[in-house]
C-alpha cells in the first residue's frame, strides 16, 4: 500500500505546465455506505501535441475551486501553471473547516462527519492544480492519470491503492 506522502510526492513531480484546462466533472458517491467513492475528474489537453489527459482524484473528501473564467480564457491555449500536493494536516484541516459553514446542514446532537474526516487525515492528500486564472484544490486519497486518446495509463501515474 502506498503512503499518502508517496502519493503526494508522485503528484508534485508531474508536469502539467502549459496544458489547457478542458473540463472538470464531480462524481459524488451514490450510497451512504460508499463515503470514499467520490471522484473528481479534470480533463486537460497538451496543445502542442494534442494529447488528451484525464486526471482522476479518487476517494475525495473536499473540493475548493477558485476560477476567473475571463482570465483563464485570456491565457488560452496554455492556461495550466502546474501542480503541487502535500499532506500537511493543518493545511487540510483549515480547508475542511472553512467549508463547514457552506454545508447547510445542522447535526444537533448527532455526530458531525467532520470528526471522522479529521480522524482520517493521515490517509488524505491535498492536491492543487494551479491555472493562469485560478486554482482547484482537492483533498482525496489517491489519483490516477490516463491518456484518453489511447486509453492507457501514462508513465508516473499512481495506480489505485491496494492494486
Amino acid at each position: 500500500m502506498n503512503s499518502s506522502k508517496a502519493i503526494a510526492q508522485r503528484f508534485s513531480e508531474l508536469d502539467f505546465h502549459d496544458d489547457t484546462f478542458v473540463s472538470m466533472t464531480v462524481l459524488p458517491a451514490q450510497a451512504r455506505s460508499d463515503a470514499t467513492g467520490s471522484v473528481i475528474e479534470l480533463r486537460l489537453s497538451r496543445h502542442h501535441s494534442e494529447q488528451k489527459r484525464l486526471v482522476q482524484f479518487i476517494g475525495c473528501a473536499n473540493l475548493r475551486v477558485g476560477l476567473d473564467l475571463d482570465v483563464l480564457v485570456s491565457n488560452l491555449p496554455p492556461n495550466t501553471s502546474g501542480v503541487e500536493s502535500n499532506v500537511d494536516a493543518n493545511v487540510m484541516r483549515e480547508l475542511i473547516q472553512s467549508q463547514k459553514r457552506d454545508w447547510d446542514v445542522g447535526y444537533g446532537s448527532t455526530r458531525s462527519p467532520l470528526n471522522d474526516k479529521l480522524n482520517a487525515m493521515s490517509e488524505l492528500v491535498l492536491f492543487r492544480v494551479q491555472f493562469f486564472g485560478g486554482i482547484v484544490e482537492i483533498i482525496a486519497r489517491e489519483f490516477l492519470i490516463e491518456n484518453t486518446e489511447i486509453g492507457r495509463n501514462l508513465p508516473n501515474a499512481h495506480q489505485s491503492v491496494g492494486t
